[in-house]
């Protein structure tokens, strides 16, 4: 999995930075925002997110949007390469990297704590930020 990750032109690292706290309902689901622009992306527009081993052999969260959100992703990760750009899952900032390149293919990888990652997954899998995951 390792080679699949090294392969990709990765458009995003991240270091996921907090634990999720208190979730309220599905507004500002997937949340970036740079500067004064943001975009906002809707539980459905999650088409997969998994935990992998990056090339370090460290988890890492790959998100893949619906093919329906390609565009607006690429088109808003086009300007602020090289910019930190913030990541919001719920409400609850979990990473804030540096933007690598365009995520011109609707696929993105953060990496960090591995139990925040895990935590990332199952909201975005369930599509709900009302899901309790495991601790």
């Amino acid at each position: 999995m390792g080679k699949a990750l090294k392969s990709n032109a990765l458009a995003l690292i991240a270091c996921i930075m907090t634990p999720f706290v208190a979730f309220a309902g599905d507004e500002g689901f997937l949340h970036f925002e740079f500067d004064t622009q943001a975009l906002d992306l809707p539980p459905k527009a999650i088409a997969s997110a998994t935990v992998i081993k990056d090339f370090n052999n460290q988890d890492a969260l790959d998100v893949t949007v619906t093919p329906e959100w390609v565009e607006a992703l690429a088109i808003f990760t086009q300007s602020p390469q090289g910019r930190v750009i913030s990541i919001f899952i719920c409400g609850n900032l979990v990473a804030e990297p540096r933007l690598q390149g365009q995520i011109s293919k609707g696929r993105f990888f953060l990496t960090g704590d591995p139990h925040v990652i895990r935590k990332a997954a199952v909201f975005l899998t369930a599509k709900s930020c009302t899901t309790m995951p495991n601790s």
